[in-house]
């Protein structure tokens, strides 16, 4: 039987990474835990209120209070819902490569703060509405729908929120999960509790918005439902930010996406080359994390060290030639069962070369 540790060496260097809000070392008995995680869920859990007590009761007042069709307001409320989880991927990649989780999840609560604001107005001011027209008037479809200019404010509305709720979606967990040192053994089981919290606060998110705000929105106004939810991101946004001491942070290490990337660039502007005659030419072959394999081997090319990549100082610059690691890391993110299963059949043979004999 081969065991693989759940908490190898890669991963106690990146929570060694770990820092504190001014850029030192974390004191763990000061920072993350439990405390730091909790002011996190509080951001999940508004924008679980927020995004939900929006797309479960917009349709009725776009038909019935902007007098709008009841296909053309499914599908504002689906192209909104699409964009904010589109842009969870925009965000996420930012997020990696730039920002950070923490302070990219602040701006994009900030910002979706911004975006209930702004509905709760567009719900609000009287000029934002078309006349109020009778049950006989709609029956003979003789309703005034909604101009341009009293959906700008609107549209403007939907999108900031997906804006944010997008940011937010695809980084609060990734920092929620960061206060926990997963080196620790007591720290990742309680890792594996905050999921599990994280989730509930989904629920009761989702649950509050569908129960209580939509009655809200249909029994005492709009404004007051819509206000409700940017009350709760804007005490969210606020706790967040009061709790800046208590986090733990983690540099950027760069988007998985950018490294496939570059692989896929180099691979395509090296392809007039002849492959090497062992794969040992290739660039840090011998300095392999992952061992080099025959399939796909166009991509090989991209490690191959050309007149320009052979020079001082190019062999490490991963935009002019890439390692044979890079190569097969991104082979095994186009075909993972296949590398998966080399992996396993890898260590086998390594447990039966040291032990003459294969374990039960």
């Amino acid at each position: 039987m081969v065991h693989v540790s759940s908490h190898g060496g890669n991963e106690s260097a990146e929570d060694r990474e770990a820092l504190d809000y001014r850029g030192n070392p974390v004191d763990k008995s000061k920072t993350g835990g439990w405390l730091a995680a909790g002011l996190i869920l509080g951001t999940e859990l508004s924008e679980r209120i927020c995004v939900m007590g929006i797309s479960m009761n917009m349709v009725t007042y776009l038909v019935g209070t902007l007098n709008l069709p009841a296909a053309k307001s499914a599908t504002i409320v689906t192209n909104f819902m699409g964009t904010l989880n589109l842009l969870g991927l925009f965000f996420g990649f930012l997020a990696d490569a730039k920002l950070g989780r923490y302070l990219t999840v602040v701006i994009s609560g900030t910002i979706a703060a911004v975006g209930v604001c702004m509905l709760t107005l567009a719900t609000t001011i009287p000029s934002m509405r078309p006349p109020a027209c009778s049950s006989i008037s709609k029956q003979h479809h003789e309703c005034i729908q909604a101009t341009g200019k009293q959906l700008a404010l609107l549209y403007a509305a939907f999108y900031t929120i997906a804006a944010g709720g997008g940011g937010i979606k695809s980084n609060v967990s990734g920092f929620g999960s960061d206060q926990f040192d997963t080196s620790d053994p007591k720290e990742e089981k309680n890792m594996i509790f905050f999921f599990n919290r994280f989730y509930f606060c989904i629920s009761i998110g989702s649950l509050f918005a569908v129960i209580v705000l939509v009655y809200v929105q249909d029994n005492v106004g709009r404004g007051w439902g819509y206000g409700i939810s940017a009350g709760t991101m804007l005490i969210a946004v606020v706790v967040l930010l009061a709790g800046t001491p208590f986090y733990r942070f983690k540099r950027p290490r760069g988007s998985p996406l950018t490294a496939i990337w570059r692989v896929l660039i180099l691979a395509w502007k090296k392809r007039k080359l002849d492959h090497p005659s062992h794969p040992s030419f290739l660039n840090g072959y011998n300095e392999a994390k992952v061992p080099h394999t025959e399939k796909f081997r166009c991509l090989d090319k991209a490690a191959i060290l050309d007149e320009n990549s052979a020079k001082d100082g190019n062999k490490d610059n991963p935009w002019i030639v890439s390692t044979v690691t890079q190569v097969e890391e991104v082979k095994m993110s186009i075909n993972p069962n296949e590398s998966g299963e080399k992996e396993l059949v890898t260590a086998n043979d390594l447990v039966i070369g040291v032990d003459g004999k294969e374990e039960a």
